[in-house]
């Protein structure tokens, strides 16, 4: 397929060449978590997740583009789309390896935006139904982001990030999401214990995970307003953090084993809450097999 003509809208605008540019190194800074805490921005990269922010109408700060978008088709409709429809953005035309600089992929796709960090409360997850993932001190960037996806997928609230989690601006949070985290509601807290009174006086039951002594999670009645906790990798959940939860549940595992990923075990719940939400769909009103509420 013939690529789009790129040239009709770049050949009067001035290429930036040099990698030391102020305003390359500025977006450079993204990188780091400490320039996106201050600036309240991160960026997203690549032909899919710059579409997802198109269609999702967020509010882009910057487009960054440069000659490799042409070479494919998809990124030339994208180029034009987004000039349409993304008009109070600043552009900046780069040398594609200019561009590697800023990329944290080993091959760019010739496109990257910047976007201010949502602003997002409680109230917003507690306007949804479904899950609330309460994830505590969580390091690994493929976890979280697969966890967004899997709470996109499953139907969840949304997450509630603990202090001690890792950014889930990280370009490798974004990409791993895999544009899920531009959906799905989340909030970092700053206090485990406060964080947790305000969803008990909401309603919510808070729920953990234990490797043996609880119900398996097929008999918690996930229809009620929850919360689950799910804890660090390898280390798992304080002790005292799951004192103070409602009640805990196991997933049943063969013999021999005692632990599975933490964003597995985080969609084998969401999957069972969406299970029994549609298992109850025909039958609303009907008298429902016994369900353990509390610990």
């Amino acid at each position: 397929m013939e690529n789009l003509p790129f040239q009709n809208t770049t050949q009067d605008v001035s290429m930036i060449t040099s990698k030391r540019n102020f305003k390359v190194k500025e977006i450079r800074l993204l990188k780091h978590a400490k320039y996106r805490f201050a600036r309240r921005e991160y960026f997203l990269e690549g032909v899919r997740l710059v579409e997802e922010a198109l269609h999702q109408n967020l509010p882009v700060q910057k487009i960054i583009y440069s000659p490799r978008l042409e070479r494919t088709q998809r990124g030339a409709e994208l180029f034009y789309a987004a000039r349409q429809k993304i008009t109070e953005a600043e552009w900046l035309y780069v040398h594609d390896e200019v561009m590697e600089t800023l990329s944290d992929t080993q091959s760019h796709q010739g496109i990257m935006a910047v976007l201010k960090q949502k602003e997002q409360s409680l109230e917003e997850l507690w306007r949804r139904e479904g899950l609330i993932l309460l994830l505590h001190e969580l390091q690994d960037p493929g976890n979280l982001g697969a966890i967004m996806r899997l709470a996109d997928a499953g139907g969840a609230a949304g997450l509630i990030l603990s202090p001690g989690t890792i950014d889930p601006y990280s370009p490798k949070v974004v990409r791993a999401s895999m544009g899920s985290l531009l959906r799905i509601p989340f909030l970092k807290i700053t206090d485990m214990e406060d964080c947790l009174k305000i969803l008990r006086a909401r309603g919510y039951r808070i729920w953990s995970t234990t490797v043996s002594g609880a119900p398996s999670f097929w008999q918690v009645d996930f229809s009620l307003p929850s919360v689950v906790l799910f804890g660090q990798e390898g280390a798992g959940l304080p002790p005292d953090l799951m004192r103070s939860t409602d009640g805990l549940f196991t997933i049943p595992m063969s013999a021999g084993i005692d632990s599975i990923n933490v964003a597995m075990a985080a969609g084998l719940v969401l999957y069972e809450a969406w299970r029994q939400k549609e298992a109850a769909r025909p039958r609303r009103g009907k008298k429902r097999g016994k369900r353990i509420n509390r610990r």
